[in-house]
Protein backbone atom coordinates (compact mmCIF):
# COMPACT_ATOMS: atom_id res chain seq x y z
CA UNK A 1 0.00 0.00 0.00
CA UNK A 2 1.71 3.31 -1.44
CA UNK A 3 0.92 5.75 1.06
CA UNK A 4 3.81 8.56 -0.10
CA UNK A 5 1.84 10.36 -2.36
CA UNK A 6 -0.59 11.52 0.29
CA UNK A 7 1.86 12.20 2.32
CA UNK A 8 2.70 14.55 0.06
CA UNK A 9 -0.12 16.47 -0.62
CA UNK A 10 -0.86 16.52 3.10
CA UNK A 11 2.07 18.05 4.17
CA UNK A 12 1.05 21.11 2.09
CA UNK A 13 -2.20 20.89 3.23
CA UNK A 14 -1.21 21.34 6.81
CA UNK A 15 1.08 23.82 6.06
CA UNK A 16 -1.37 26.21 4.37
CA UNK A 17 -3.51 25.61 7.00
CA UNK A 18 -1.01 26.59 9.74
CA UNK A 19 -0.71 29.58 7.96
CA UNK A 20 -4.35 30.51 7.85
CA UNK A 21 -6.74 28.13 8.64
CA UNK A 22 -5.96 27.80 12.57
CA UNK A 23 -8.77 28.84 14.66
CA UNK A 24 -10.07 28.79 18.26
CA UNK A 25 -12.10 31.20 21.29
CA UNK A 26 -9.83 34.26 20.82
CA UNK A 27 -7.56 34.93 23.64
CA UNK A 28 -4.91 36.73 24.63
CA UNK A 29 -1.56 35.09 24.54
CA UNK A 30 0.37 35.14 27.96
CA UNK A 31 4.08 34.88 27.71
CA UNK A 32 3.71 32.31 30.95
CA UNK A 33 1.91 29.79 29.02
CA UNK A 34 3.30 27.33 26.73
CA UNK A 35 2.31 27.49 23.48
CA UNK A 36 1.23 23.93 22.02
CA UNK A 37 -0.55 23.38 18.59
CA UNK A 38 -2.77 20.64 18.53
CA UNK A 39 -4.26 18.92 15.24
CA UNK A 40 -7.58 17.86 14.76
CA UNK A 41 -9.10 16.32 11.48
CA UNK A 42 -12.41 18.14 11.78
CA UNK A 43 -13.93 21.06 12.06
CA UNK A 44 -15.36 22.44 15.51
CA UNK A 45 -18.60 20.57 16.08
CA UNK A 46 -20.28 18.96 19.25
CA UNK A 47 -18.61 15.72 19.39
CA UNK A 48 -14.90 18.48 19.46
CA UNK A 49 -17.07 20.61 22.46
CA UNK A 50 -14.98 19.34 25.12
CA UNK A 51 -12.16 21.33 23.03
CA UNK A 52 -13.86 24.25 23.71
CA UNK A 53 -15.13 23.36 27.15
CA UNK A 54 -11.32 22.99 27.99
CA UNK A 55 -10.56 26.76 26.98
CA UNK A 56 -13.61 28.50 28.10
CA UNK A 57 -12.74 26.97 31.64
CA UNK A 58 -9.64 27.53 31.64
CA UNK A 59 -8.09 23.78 32.24
CA UNK A 60 -5.79 24.28 29.74
CA UNK A 61 -4.08 27.80 31.21
CA UNK A 62 -4.34 25.73 34.38
CA UNK A 63 -2.10 23.62 32.98
CA UNK A 64 0.23 26.61 31.50
CA UNK A 65 -0.43 25.87 28.32
CA UNK A 66 -1.61 28.29 25.31
CA UNK A 67 -3.06 25.61 22.98
CA UNK A 68 -3.87 26.43 19.26
CA UNK A 69 -6.62 23.95 18.01
CA UNK A 70 -5.63 23.88 14.47
CA UNK A 71 -8.47 22.18 11.80
CA UNK A 72 -7.43 19.95 8.73
CA UNK A 73 -9.61 18.07 6.79
CA UNK A 74 -7.85 14.34 6.72
CA UNK A 75 -5.86 12.66 9.45
CA UNK A 76 -2.90 12.30 6.90
CA UNK A 77 -1.90 15.19 7.66
CA UNK A 78 -2.14 15.27 11.27
CA UNK A 79 0.42 12.84 11.64
CA UNK A 80 2.60 14.39 9.07
CA UNK A 81 2.32 17.81 11.19
CA UNK A 82 3.50 15.80 13.98
CA UNK A 83 6.22 13.89 12.59
CA UNK A 84 7.91 17.31 11.22
CA UNK A 85 6.99 19.25 14.29
CA UNK A 86 4.03 21.87 12.67
CA UNK A 87 2.02 20.26 15.72
CA UNK A 88 3.36 19.11 18.62
CA UNK A 89 -0.11 17.03 19.82
CA UNK A 90 -2.38 15.46 17.07
CA UNK A 91 -6.16 13.53 17.11
CA UNK A 92 -6.71 10.84 14.68
CA UNK A 93 -8.28 7.20 14.81
CA UNK A 94 -5.41 4.60 15.00
CA UNK A 95 -5.23 3.31 11.52
CA UNK A 96 -2.68 6.06 10.41
CA UNK A 97 -0.80 5.60 13.58
CA UNK A 98 -0.44 1.84 12.65
CA UNK A 99 0.50 2.60 9.10
CA UNK A 100 2.99 5.33 10.21
CA UNK A 101 4.62 2.81 12.30
CA UNK A 102 4.65 -0.54 9.81
CA UNK A 103 6.38 2.37 7.27
CA UNK A 104 9.15 2.60 9.84
CA UNK A 105 8.15 5.77 11.90
CA UNK A 106 7.57 6.44 15.41
CA UNK A 107 4.55 8.11 16.87
CA UNK A 108 3.84 7.31 20.47
CA UNK A 109 -0.12 7.00 21.33
CA UNK A 110 -0.04 9.02 24.25
CA UNK A 111 -4.13 9.47 25.46
CA UNK A 112 -7.34 7.20 24.71
CA UNK A 113 -9.88 10.16 23.89
CA UNK A 114 -12.49 8.16 22.35
CA UNK A 115 -12.74 4.52 24.17
CA UNK A 116 -14.81 2.53 21.67
CA UNK A 117 -15.24 2.49 18.22
CA UNK A 118 -17.16 5.78 16.59
CA UNK A 119 -17.16 4.25 12.92
CA UNK A 120 -19.42 1.61 11.03
CA UNK A 121 -21.09 1.00 7.72
CA UNK A 122 -24.37 2.59 7.28
CA UNK A 123 -26.92 1.56 4.63
CA UNK A 124 -30.58 2.99 4.68
CA UNK A 125 -33.31 0.74 6.58
CA UNK A 126 -35.22 -0.04 3.78
CA UNK A 127 -32.36 -0.53 1.07
CA UNK A 128 -32.68 -4.53 1.16
CA UNK A 129 -29.17 -4.45 2.03
CA UNK A 130 -28.84 -6.78 4.86
CA UNK A 131 -25.15 -8.32 4.50
CA UNK A 132 -21.85 -7.09 4.11
CA UNK A 133 -22.06 -9.91 1.15
CA UNK A 134 -25.18 -7.35 -0.24
CA UNK A 135 -22.16 -4.38 -0.75
CA UNK A 136 -20.38 -6.14 -3.20
CA UNK A 137 -20.19 -3.42 -6.22
CA UNK A 138 -22.04 -0.82 -4.19
CA UNK A 139 -20.26 2.94 -3.60
CA UNK A 140 -19.45 3.43 -0.11
CA UNK A 141 -19.71 7.20 1.03
CA UNK A 142 -16.61 8.78 2.87
CA UNK A 143 -16.14 11.88 4.12
CA UNK A 144 -12.90 11.76 2.18
CA UNK A 145 -10.92 9.81 0.62
CA UNK A 146 -8.23 10.70 3.24
CA UNK A 147 -10.55 9.58 5.99
CA UNK A 148 -9.36 7.37 8.57
CA UNK A 149 -12.95 5.59 8.07
CA UNK A 150 -12.21 4.77 4.56
CA UNK A 151 -9.59 2.12 6.04
CA UNK A 152 -11.62 1.18 8.81
CA UNK A 153 -14.50 0.34 6.21
CA UNK A 154 -12.23 -1.36 4.14
CA UNK A 155 -10.83 -3.46 6.98
CA UNK A 156 -14.48 -4.39 7.94
CA UNK A 157 -15.22 -5.31 4.10
CA UNK A 158 -11.91 -7.13 3.86
CA UNK A 159 -13.25 -9.51 6.49
CA UNK A 160 -15.62 -10.98 3.81
CA UNK A 161 -12.40 -10.48 1.62
CA UNK A 162 -14.01 -7.57 -0.34
CA UNK A 163 -10.97 -6.16 -2.25
CA UNK A 164 -10.99 -2.20 -2.87
CA UNK A 165 -12.40 -1.17 -6.90
CA UNK A 166 -12.43 -4.97 -7.41
CA UNK A 167 -15.56 -5.64 -4.94
CA UNK A 168 -16.63 -1.68 -4.06
CA UNK A 169 -15.24 1.59 -4.51
CA UNK A 170 -14.66 4.57 -2.17
CA UNK A 171 -16.39 7.72 -3.40
CA UNK A 172 -16.04 11.25 -1.60
CA UNK A 173 -19.11 12.52 -0.45
CA UNK A 174 -18.23 14.73 2.86
CA UNK A 175 -20.54 15.23 5.52
CA UNK A 176 -24.07 16.58 7.27
CA UNK A 177 -26.77 17.06 4.96
CA UNK A 178 -24.54 16.44 1.26
CA UNK A 179 -23.68 12.68 2.35
CA UNK A 180 -27.35 11.61 3.37
CA UNK A 181 -28.36 13.22 0.02
CA UNK A 182 -25.61 11.06 -1.63
CA UNK A 183 -26.79 8.00 -0.02
CA UNK A 184 -30.62 8.70 -0.56
CA UNK A 185 -30.29 9.61 -3.80
CA UNK A 186 -28.47 6.13 -4.58
CA UNK A 187 -24.96 7.99 -5.70
CA UNK A 188 -23.65 5.53 -3.12
CA UNK A 189 -25.11 2.77 -1.37
CA UNK A 190 -23.73 3.10 2.48
CA UNK A 191 -22.06 5.39 3.72
CA UNK A 192 -18.49 5.16 6.21
CA UNK A 193 -19.14 7.79 8.93
CA UNK A 194 -19.23 8.40 12.74
CA UNK A 195 -21.68 7.89 15.73
CA UNK A 196 -22.27 11.31 15.98
CA UNK A 197 -23.16 11.86 12.19
CA UNK A 198 -25.54 9.04 11.87
CA UNK A 199 -26.67 10.20 15.29
CA UNK A 200 -27.96 13.39 13.66
CA UNK A 201 -29.24 11.71 10.81
CA UNK A 202 -31.50 9.53 13.03
CA UNK A 203 -32.28 12.34 14.83
CA UNK A 204 -33.86 13.81 12.01
CA UNK A 205 -36.19 10.57 10.81
CA UNK A 206 -33.50 8.43 8.64
CA UNK A 207 -33.84 4.96 9.44
CA UNK A 208 -30.37 3.23 9.15
CA UNK A 209 -28.99 -0.29 9.45
CA UNK A 210 -25.26 -0.86 10.81
CA UNK A 211 -22.37 -3.17 9.80
CA UNK A 212 -19.37 -3.89 11.44
CA UNK A 213 -17.63 -6.70 12.99
CA UNK A 214 -17.33 -7.89 16.48
CA UNK A 215 -13.41 -6.98 16.04
CA UNK A 216 -14.27 -3.72 14.93
CA UNK A 217 -16.69 -2.77 17.76
CA UNK A 218 -14.13 -3.46 20.60
CA UNK A 219 -11.35 -0.90 19.25
CA UNK A 220 -11.34 2.37 20.56
CA UNK A 221 -11.86 5.09 18.12
CA UNK A 222 -9.85 8.69 17.99
CA UNK A 223 -6.73 8.56 20.00
CA UNK A 224 -3.96 11.54 20.41
CA UNK A 225 -0.58 11.08 20.29
CA UNK A 226 2.97 13.03 19.82
CA UNK A 227 6.17 12.41 18.79
CA UNK A 228 9.00 10.59 21.00
CA UNK A 229 10.94 13.90 20.90
CA UNK A 230 8.20 15.85 22.06
CA UNK A 231 7.04 12.96 24.48
CA UNK A 232 10.76 13.21 25.85
CA UNK A 233 11.22 16.92 26.36
CA UNK A 234 7.95 17.98 27.08
CA UNK A 235 6.34 15.32 29.22
CA UNK A 236 4.79 17.81 31.43
CA UNK A 237 3.12 19.59 28.80
CA UNK A 238 1.26 16.32 27.27
CA UNK A 239 0.41 14.96 31.25
CA UNK A 240 -1.35 18.67 31.41
CA UNK A 241 -2.66 18.55 28.29
CA UNK A 242 -4.45 15.45 29.01
CA UNK A 243 -5.41 15.91 32.10
CA UNK A 244 -7.15 19.39 31.11
CA UNK A 245 -9.09 17.15 28.44
CA UNK A 246 -10.16 14.61 31.13
CA UNK A 247 -11.40 17.15 33.04
CA UNK A 248 -13.47 18.80 30.33
CA UNK A 249 -14.69 15.27 29.39
CA UNK A 250 -15.90 14.82 32.97
CA UNK A 251 -17.59 18.40 32.58
CA UNK A 252 -19.38 17.52 29.42
CA UNK A 253 -20.86 14.02 30.56
CA UNK A 254 -22.04 15.61 33.21
CA UNK A 255 -23.65 18.66 31.52
CA UNK A 256 -23.68 18.44 27.83
CA UNK A 257 -25.96 21.42 26.91
CA UNK A 258 -23.37 23.70 29.08
CA UNK A 259 -20.48 22.26 26.78
CA UNK A 260 -22.61 23.25 23.40
CA UNK A 261 -23.61 26.52 24.36
CA UNK A 262 -19.90 27.01 25.37
CA UNK A 263 -19.00 26.06 22.32
CA UNK A 264 -22.06 28.28 20.40
CA UNK A 265 -20.61 30.99 22.20
CA UNK A 266 -16.97 30.82 21.67
CA UNK A 267 -16.95 29.48 17.81
CA UNK A 268 -19.91 31.04 16.73
CA UNK A 269 -19.49 29.48 13.49
CA UNK A 270 -20.25 26.09 14.71
CA UNK A 271 -24.55 27.85 14.93
CA UNK A 272 -26.44 26.97 11.99
CA UNK A 273 -27.93 29.98 9.57
CA UNK A 274 -31.82 30.13 10.10
CA UNK A 275 -32.63 27.74 13.03
CA UNK A 276 -32.56 29.25 16.56
CA UNK A 277 -30.10 28.35 18.93
CA UNK A 278 -32.75 26.13 21.23
CA UNK A 279 -33.45 23.82 18.20
CA UNK A 280 -30.04 23.30 16.90
CA UNK A 281 -29.35 22.70 20.41
CA UNK A 282 -32.39 19.84 20.22
CA UNK A 283 -30.31 18.03 17.19
CA UNK A 284 -26.69 18.82 18.95
CA UNK A 285 -27.05 16.87 21.88
CA UNK A 286 -28.65 13.73 20.44
CA UNK A 287 -24.93 13.55 18.61
CA UNK A 288 -23.33 14.53 21.60
CA UNK A 289 -24.88 12.19 24.24
CA UNK A 290 -24.17 9.42 21.64
CA UNK A 291 -20.79 10.35 21.90
CA UNK A 292 -20.16 10.85 25.47
CA UNK A 293 -21.22 6.88 25.50
CA UNK A 294 -17.76 6.46 24.23
CA UNK A 295 -15.99 8.93 26.04
CA UNK A 296 -16.60 7.64 29.32
CA UNK A 297 -16.86 3.55 28.02
CA UNK A 298 -15.47 1.69 31.45
CA UNK A 299 -16.30 4.75 33.88
CA UNK A 300 -12.73 6.40 33.56
CA UNK A 301 -13.91 8.71 36.40
CA UNK A 302 -14.35 5.89 39.25
CA UNK A 303 -11.79 3.68 38.04
CA UNK A 304 -9.19 6.82 37.36
CA UNK A 305 -8.14 5.45 34.03
CA UNK A 306 -8.59 8.40 31.58
CA UNK A 307 -6.55 8.56 29.00
CA UNK A 308 -5.45 4.87 29.21
CA UNK A 309 -5.29 2.25 27.10
CA UNK A 310 -5.76 -1.72 27.99
CA UNK A 311 -3.09 -4.06 27.07
CA UNK A 312 -6.19 -5.84 25.22
CA UNK A 313 -7.05 -3.01 22.99
CA UNK A 314 -3.87 -2.39 21.52
CA UNK A 315 -2.90 -6.39 20.78
CA UNK A 316 -6.63 -6.01 18.98
CA UNK A 317 -5.70 -3.16 17.16
CA UNK A 318 -2.37 -4.79 16.56
CA UNK A 319 -4.20 -8.10 15.18
CA UNK A 320 -7.31 -6.71 13.09
CA UNK A 321 -5.00 -3.88 11.38
CA UNK A 322 -2.75 -6.56 10.19
CA UNK A 323 -5.66 -9.09 9.05
CA UNK A 324 -7.35 -6.57 7.13
CA UNK A 325 -4.70 -5.37 5.59
CA UNK A 326 -4.43 -1.77 7.17
CA UNK A 327 -0.91 -2.20 7.37
CA UNK A 328 1.04 -5.31 5.60
CA UNK A 329 3.62 -6.34 8.17
CA UNK A 330 3.73 -7.07 11.71
CA UNK A 331 4.33 -4.02 14.31
CA UNK A 332 4.56 -4.35 18.10
CA UNK A 333 1.60 -1.86 19.17
CA UNK A 334 2.71 -2.22 22.61
CA UNK A 335 6.11 -0.08 22.29
CA UNK A 336 4.13 2.86 21.11
CA UNK A 337 1.78 2.85 23.51
CA UNK A 338 3.61 3.84 26.83
CA UNK A 339 1.02 4.59 29.10
CA UNK A 340 3.31 6.67 31.78
CA UNK A 341 1.35 9.59 32.35
CA UNK A 342 -2.04 7.89 33.44
CA UNK A 343 -1.90 8.45 36.50
CA UNK A 344 -1.16 12.44 35.58
CA UNK A 345 -4.13 12.33 33.72
CA UNK A 346 -6.36 11.51 36.81
CA UNK A 347 -4.49 13.77 39.19
CA UNK A 348 -7.41 16.49 39.58
CA UNK A 349 -11.03 17.03 41.79
CA UNK A 350 -13.32 15.25 39.75
CA UNK A 351 -16.07 16.09 42.33
CA UNK A 352 -15.11 19.63 41.89
CA UNK A 353 -15.16 19.28 38.13
CA UNK A 354 -18.80 17.54 38.48
CA UNK A 355 -20.02 20.82 40.54
CA UNK A 356 -18.59 23.32 37.71
CA UNK A 357 -20.76 21.73 35.09
CA UNK A 358 -23.70 21.48 37.63
CA UNK A 359 -23.51 24.83 38.61
CA UNK A 360 -22.57 26.31 35.17
CA UNK A 361 -24.90 29.34 33.64
CA UNK A 362 -24.27 31.51 30.70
Amino acid sequence: MSRTPLAVLASAALAATLAACSSGASSETSEELTPLRFGIPTQMGANNSPMAVAEHMGYFADEGLDVEIVHTTDSVSIVQGVNTGSLEIGSTPAEPLWQTIADGEDVQLVYNYIREQTGSIAVLADSGIESLEDLQGAAIGQSSLGSSNLQLSNGILNSIAFVEDEDFSNVAVGVGAAALQALETDQVQALSLWDTEYAAFEENGTELRYFTTPEVASLFSTTYFTSPEYLEDSSEAVAGFGRAVARATLFTATNPEAALRIMYADYPQTRLAGVSEDEQLATDLVALERRIELLVAGDPQANGTWGAYSDEAIQSWADFALESSIIDTEIDAAAHVPNTLVADYNDFDGDAVIAEAQEWTP
